[in-house]
């Protein structure tokens, strides 16, 4: 039926988890790179991806990346400057490891998510970022894709990349008309 713990020491076992969810970055740090030596990939908690003085990117995880990085080499073609953050571990969060992918000439980030929290003032990797962003000078918008495996097509992804550059329209969203709260990108 499960443990029931009093007030005395209840709060003091909560923190004490605290090392052990620090320590779970570098272990699964050590443990990519066996795996990376073995697989001869390069995986880490963030993977760059797209022009290295990039000044626009999105940071993103899962399926959604491939088309991302699909839109990145056409618009780079074109004469973009942009980019894509891969988020491989998410919990725990690592903002020094996410800082040290991000190229130094990143003047603005999309972060992509895929979940809607009601009520929030944004979804959990955006509200991560913005933590994770605060003593730069970077500007970040977060929205929202793919809910109920909705697609996520090359032309949503350069919407996002137009409207970071340009609009910097927050809380949006892609895949949608939203004709009720106006949040959709064209």
């Amino acid at each position: 039926r499960g443990t029931a713990q009093n007030d005395d020491i209840y709060f003091q076992n909560t923190e004490v988890r605290n090392k052990y969810y620090d320590n779970a970055i570098n272990n699964v740090e050590e443990y990519m790179n066996k795996i990376n030596k073995i697989t001869k990939k390069d995986y880490g908690l963030f993977n760059y991806y797209g022009d290295k003085n990039a000044t626009s990117i999105i940071i993103a995880m899962g399926s959604v990346c491939n088309t991302i990085e699909e839109t990145i080499d056409k618009l780079n073609s074109i004469g973009y400057k942009v980019g894509l953050v891969k988020v491989h571990l998410y919990r725990p969060f690592s903002i020094k490891h996410l800082l040290n992918v991000i190229p130094k000439t990143v003047k603005e980030v999309a972060v992509l998510d895929r979940t809607k929290e009601p009520g929030s003032s944004g979804e959990p990797l955006y509200l991560d970022v913005i933590n994770a962003l605060k003593d730069t000078n970077i500007k970040v918008i977060g929205g929202r894709y793919g809910l109920s495996s909705k697609n996520t097509t090359p032309s949503m992804i350069k919407a996002v990349f137009d409207n970071l550059i340009n609009e910097k329209k927050n809380n949006f969203t892609i895949g949608i008309n939203d004709d009720v709260t106006n949040l959709s990108l064209e």
